[in-house]
């Protein structure tokens, strides 16, 4: 008998090793999006700072609404992202549980699937957000070499 496999009424041990992710998936995606309608909850319901002067054709009110739509279009932008997320790792999670309980390996293809989704959504937005990172570096660079302050 090979050291990894088990006995006839055992589950074998990467059986195991998927029900014990797709638990903590579950658990994990539950609190991930609990934790982001908190977010988002208190960044709709704290008040905006106080706005600057009015600058450059700008008036006190324009500067008002555009921090007040950034913060509601940041916050629309998280909850989708916490959505899809919470979507992809819960069902992960449900149907890794019920293909290796019922011996369905259809079910847990799909599950690991999920799996896949859940880290091709977070490798996209990865991406995006490196580079956002290098063209705003860029544009401050820029600015910085052709006057500005």
């Amino acid at each position: 008998m090979l050291p990894d496999q088990q006995f006839s009424n055992e589950r074998p041990l990467w059986h195991q090793h998927i029900l014990s992710a797709a638990k903590i998936a579950g658990i994990a995606a539950v609190i991930s999006l609990a934790g982001s309608l908190a977010g988002i909850v208190a960044t709709l319901t704290r008040p905006l700072p106080p706005v600057p002067a009015a600058q450059e054709g700008f008036s006190k009110d324009d500067m008002q609404q555009l921090m007040q739509g950034s913060t509601y279009v940041s916050a629309f932008i998280s909850l989708v992202i916490s959505i899809l997320a919470f979507y992809f790792l819960f069902r992960f999670s449900s149907l890794a549980k019920t293909g290796i309980g019922n011996a369905n390996p259809a079910k847990l293809t799909m599950g690991l699937q999920s799996l896949g989704r859940y880290f091709k959504i977070w490798g996209i937005i990865m991406f995006l957000i490196i580079a956002l990172f290098v063209l705003s570096s860029l544009g401050s660079m820029l600015g910085i070499a052709f006057g500005g302050k």
